[in-house]
């Protein structure tokens, strides 16, 4: 399942990233390692590290996996932040609009029972991702 980051679309750009590459697992949780440097990608730009940004990206780039991982390493706290607070941010949204569709009548909005479906789909996705972000500590 894609993660959601659509706030982020200028950064996946930049990095060369599609949706495609920003998955979370629908059974375990797990995200692909490109979530994190999308996450992490954007607090070097949001903190004006615009040097640790700009060679951050070109390490994404060019598949520079030693440096990639030497800015993990530096900054696991900050993106694993940056990540709950979007993780807890979708749960919080998915929860608000199945209220708002189990609300509507059936009669009027038939398809009601298939976006509370997907929304059960996407809480039940991002509740495993939470799980997996907490056992980071």
């Amino acid at each position: 399942m894609f993660c959601k980051a659509i706030h982020l679309q200028d950064e996946m750009e930049e990095l060369g990233y599609d949706f495609r590459d920003l998955l979370f697992s629908t059974e375990t949780g797990e995200m692909t390692p490109k979530v994190w440097d999308l996450f992490l990608y954007n607090l070097l730009r949001v903190n004006n590290e615009n040097d640790l940004a700009q060679k951050f990206l070109k390490a994404c780039r060019s598949n520079d996996e030693e440096t990639k991982e030497s800015y993990h390493e530096q900054y696991f706290a900050y993106t694993l932040e940056a990540l709950r607070e979007h993780v807890n941010g979708i749960l919080s949204e998915v929860d608000s609009l199945t209220i708002k569709a189990n609300s509507y009548d059936l009669n009027t909005h038939p398809r009601v029972p298939f976006i509370v479906a997907h929304n059960n789909h996407v809480q039940s996705t991002f509740l495993k991702v939470k799980a997996q972000l907490d056992a980071f500590g």
